[in-house]
């Protein structure tokens, strides 16, 4: 019997436009994928996390349609984002039930990007909360995660589709969800979006030169959505599931090129 592909999936960043996650989740789940490993980036990361934490997928939507804005709302005093971030970490820690990564039933990776290098930082071992708040600390909006003589923000600034990372944790076939290139007309109306919208537009130009062509690449598109726009979760979830289920038949080639290679190369249990 020849061994099964190791599939790896990773969850890019794109703010509200990442709740699209689900419904790829959802997908897969139905057609019987099931992730050997994660890699996630800001909103990927978060969406990850909870996955792992075995938060049913119905339950996860119906949190994200009844999250408030004032669930991160709360001013900085730093002069190093305009929010702190505390009730975010806090709102992460109920939902992840303070487990460590290395907790959870299957590997996830969570990057941020350290400003003291400008590198990547992969979480591997830690508090789950830490790492998920590292990696959605966008930058200027909420303050650093400071930690090891590092400053942690988003990382999307350095990595927005982590699908090599997927591929350095072990796994023979990788599916990237890219949910941040969303056609828009949408003018930035206040701080917050400009920021927003200035950080995607940087993030478009690293990301085109980042997936390689062995990746299966997953781009549910995404139109006219504000980046801090959580109210239209039904759209962003059925944008998922559809562009998932259009990626099903190269999913299933690449499982079956990786049987036929497996068997040419004699590598059966």
């Amino acid at each position: 019997m020849t061994a099964k592909p190791k599939i790896g999936l990773a969850l890019g960043s794109g703010a509200s436009r990442g709740l699209a996650h689900i419904g790829v989740l959802k997908t897969l789940d139905r057609y019987g994928i099931k992730p050997d490993y994660i890699a996630g980036c800001s909103i990927g990361a978060l969406v990850g996390a909870l996955y792992l934490c075995d938060i049913d997928l119905d339950l996860l939507i119906k949190l994200a349609k009844n999250m408030k804005a004032d669930i991160w709302m709360d001013p900085a005093v730093s002069k190093k984002g305009i929010l702190a971030g505390k009730k975010a970490e806090e709102f992460i820690k109920i939902l992840t039930r303070n487990k460590n990564i290395e907790e959870l039933g299957k590997p996830i990776c969570i990057v941020a990007t350290d400003l003291t290098n400008s590198k990547r930082h992969v979480f591997t071992q830690s508090p789950l909360w830490r790492a998920v708040r590292a990696s959605i600390s966008i930058p200027g909006i909420f303050c650093p995660v400071e930690m090891d003589d590092m400053i942690l923000v988003d990382g999307g600034v350095i990595e927005r589709v982590p699908a090599a990372l997927a591929k350095e944790m072990g796994a023979d076939i990788v599916i990237a969800v890219d949910v941040g290139k969303g056609p828009s007309n949408i003018k930035p109306r206040n701080l917050f979006e400009i920021i927003m919208q200035s950080i995607e537009t940087m993030e478009n130009t690293i990301v085109e030169n980042k997936l390689e062509d062995d990746y299966i690449i997953i781009n549910p598109v995404i139109k006219n959505i504000n980046p801090l726009d959580f109210t239209r979760v039904d759209l962003c979830i059925e944008e998922g599931e559809k562009s998932a289920s259009e990626a099903m038949p190269r999913i299933n080639e690449a499982i079956e090129k990786y049987y036929d290679s497996s068997i040419y190369k004699g590598e059966v249990l």
